[in-house]
Parts: structure tokens; sequence; C-alpha cells
């Protein structure tokens, strides 16, 4: 393995093109900066492989025999990245400036930093969700209950956008998964991501054990990255919507003790209960899940 400052990865599944914008923009907008990049395909039926391999040689493409999804599939180019940090980059984003040298430079500065991301714009320039308060049984709980004008700190807490609106270097929970860069070292520590995730809160989990590591985490404004939110998704909406809750339960169960876990079940169960009747055996299939696990 090589040793690199950063490794940029790349989880494709069906988007080639986009995904060849995305990297076109990582090497013509990244410099002083020792840099390799990796594209993981997660069993693209379009033609991603044959068209990164033709534009890009120099990508080190790794190609899956299976949808893994989003935590597996990086998992997959962490393990062989020889590099001092990852950055993990959504096959939807273009950087706007030299976004990975400048979070590099803030890791490089701040050795309690665990990971970090920049400022993320829709495709009007505008702000979008770049971080976000990770979610805990107690806010979940009041939320459920309907009880949030009862509870300031969980109201506030909701209220959060996530947008860094006034480009400020900012201590954060959870920095959005499309563009996350992480401390090789602190992955070596806490561990990659967990397995038992798919698609959705795999990247909270992680940026959960680097927070109880002692690790902080940081939004860096001076880096912006477009980000065309939802367009790597090809799922249909209900598919969608049942890794959600999916991931949502495990991450409640796995960040919470165990004596917590029939408080989980319940809580969460209640609140699929209104989509019961909109969609009953995507609930019966998530509440069988939640019982058997």
């Amino acid at each position: 393995m090589s040793s690199k400052d950063v490794s940029v990865i790349i989880v494709n599944y069906n988007t080639a093109q986009m995904t060849a914008e995305s990297i076109k923009s990582v090497y013509e907008k990244t410099n002083g900066l020792d840099f390799d990049i990796f594209v993981v395909d997660n069993a693209s039926k379009d033609n991603s492989c044959e068209l990164i391999e033709q534009t890009f040689p120099e990508v080190k493409l790794i190609k899956s025999e299976e949808n893994l999804g989003f935590g597996r599939a990086n998992n997959l180019a962490i393990k062989e990245s020889g590099a001092k940090y990852v950055f993990l980059l959504n096959s939807d984003t273009i950087l706007k400036n030299n976004a990975v040298k400048i979070l590099f430079d803030f890791m490089e500065e701040n050795e309690t930093v665990g990971a970090c991301g920049g400022n993320l714009f829709n495709k009007e320039d505008k702000h979008t969700i770049s971080y976000f308060n990770a979610l805990n049984l107690k806010t979940k709980t009041v939320k459920t209950l309907c009880l949030t004008n009862f509870f300031p700190d969980v109201k506030a807490r909701l209220k959060e956008k996530g947008f860094n609106e006034n480009n400020e270097l900012k201590e954060v929970e959870v920095i959005s998964g499309a563009d996350l860069m992480i401390r090789k070292s602190v992955l070596d520590e806490v561990g990659v991501f967990d397995s038992d995730f798919f698609l959705y809160f795999e990247e909270t989990e992680l940026q959960f054990r680097i927070r109880k590591a002692g690790y902080k985490i940081f939004i860096v404004p001076n880096s912006e990255i477009y980000h065309l939110e939802g367009a790597t998704t090809t799922k249909n909406r209900k598919s969608r919507r049942y890794e959600f809750l999916r991931g949502e339960y495990l991450y409640l169960k796995k960040t919470n003790p165990p004596s917590k876990l029939f408080q989980i079940r319940i809580i969460c169960m209640l609140s699929h209960f209104l989509r019961l009747f909109s969609s009953p055996k995507m609930i019966f299939k998530l509440w069988k899940f939640i019982w058997a696990n």
C-alpha cells in the first residue's frame, strides 16, 4: 500500500456519469496534496465500471459482486487505503474549491479532531444539510409521544437544520456522509462502518463511536462542495423508507444499554403505527425485524 496523504473514496451504484463528474472535480480542484482515488462499484448494471476504467485508468476500482450498501462498500476501500486520512465522498458531489486540501490541513493542525467535513451547497448554490444532531432515545421518545412542547431541549435539537449559513468553524455531532474525512488512526482505534447497516445511520453510528472515544467532529466552512442530494438513491420510496426505519432502530439499539431495548422496540413500533395504513407489508416486515433483533 502506498503512503498517501488522503484516499478519496466514492461508492458507485448505477450512477456512471455522475461518478465520473465527481472524480473529474477531485482531479481538477485538488492540489498541494498527495492523494489517490478509490471507487467501489456496488454491482452496477450500467456502464459504470467501463466508463471509469476508460476515463480514469489511475483510479483504483473495486468491483463488488453484490450491492453492499454505503458502509460495507466504503470498508472495502478503507481496508485497501494506505493513506493518513480517508475522505468519503458521495458520487452526487462536485468540489467547488480545493476542499480536500482544506480539510487535510485542518486535521493536521488539530490532533483532537477525529473527523470533519465541509459546507455543502445545492445546485442553486444555497446551503444544504452539512451536519446534524445525532438521534438519541430521549428525542425519539418525546417526538413519538408528541411531547416536544414540554421539552425545550428536544425542540431545539429538532429545529436544527444543519445549514452552516454563518460559515463558522463549528463542532458538531454528525457530519453528513456525503463528505466525511476521517483520521485513519481513529478508524484503527474505533473500527470501521458497522456491517449491520445498509444505507442509513451507518455514518451516524460510526461518528458516535468516534465521539465516544474522545475525538471531536467539526464543520470546516472554507471547504465547499456541491451535493445533489438524493441523486444516488435509486431504490423505490417504500424500500428507502424501510431501510431508514431499520437503520434508525439498529442505531438506537447499538448506542443504548441493553436495559433500554424494550423501550426502544416499543417507541419504534409506535412511531411506525401511522404508516401501517399506507404500507402494512413494510411495517409488519419491520416489526418482525425489530422483535427478532
